[in-house]
This record gives structure tokens, sequence and C-alpha cells, in this order.
């Protein structure tokens, strides 16, 4: 079993090789670092890099769902246009364009326990 602090390590080691090391401070990452919004990475390259890390680390992703993260990535481009039109009248297109958070500490998680959570 890996330890918190070996686990973060690794995920550090790998992040930084995987979309570069942080343009300032030392250490930038942290826990609640996102990958779409702190790393700027899109719903197609997110789904490459967790391909890669679990892969790396032998993660069951089995329970991962993007859609859950990036409901948005699913849609057409008329239909992204029109849910765009639609957010300020509706939480529910809001929700879709919002997703929730993938920030690097739940990749630790999955990392300790060796696979991803049930959404």
């Amino acid at each position: 079993m890996v330890t918190d602090e070996q686990a973060w390590d690794a995920l550090l080691t790998f992040v930084e090789r995987a979309v570069g090391k942080p343009l300032f401070g030392e250490d930038h990452f942290t826990r609640d670092t996102d990958l779409n919004h702190d790393l700027d990475l899109n719903p197609d390259r997110i789904s490459a890099f967790l391909t890669e890390w679990s892969a790396a680390f032998d993660i069951d992703m089995r329970a991962f769902d993007i859609t859950h993260y990036y409901p948005a990535s699913t849609l057409s481009l008329s239909r992204f246009l029109l849910t765009v039109f639609k957010a300020p009248f509706s939480r529910a297109s809001r929700d879709t364009l919002g997703g929730c958070q993938l920030i690097l500490g739940m990749l630790e998680a999955a990392m300790l326990y060796g696979k991803w959570p049930a959404s």
C-alpha cells in the first residue's frame, strides 16, 4: 500500500511530465488544482491524460464517467449553443455547462484506493 505522501509525489511527477511544470512558483500544483480550469486541459485531453495515468498507476477506472464532470462535452455544436442561450433561465442548462470539478486530490485518492470511486 502506498502512503499519502508517496502517492502525491508520484502524481506530481506524472503531472509535470504530462502537462509541464507550472510557469510560476516552485510547486504550484495543489490537491485543489483542477484539470480543466487550472491546467487548461479540454475533455478529450483529460480523457487521454487519465488513460495514461490509470495505466501508469494501475487504477481501476470502470466507475469513471467523463460526462459526469464535463456533460457539455457530448453536445453537438447546435445543442451546445442552445444550452448556452438557455443558461441564464435554466438550472439544468447551467449544470450541463458547469459540470463538476476534477482535481488532483481526486486522482491522489484513487491512487491510494486503487480505483476511481463510484459517482
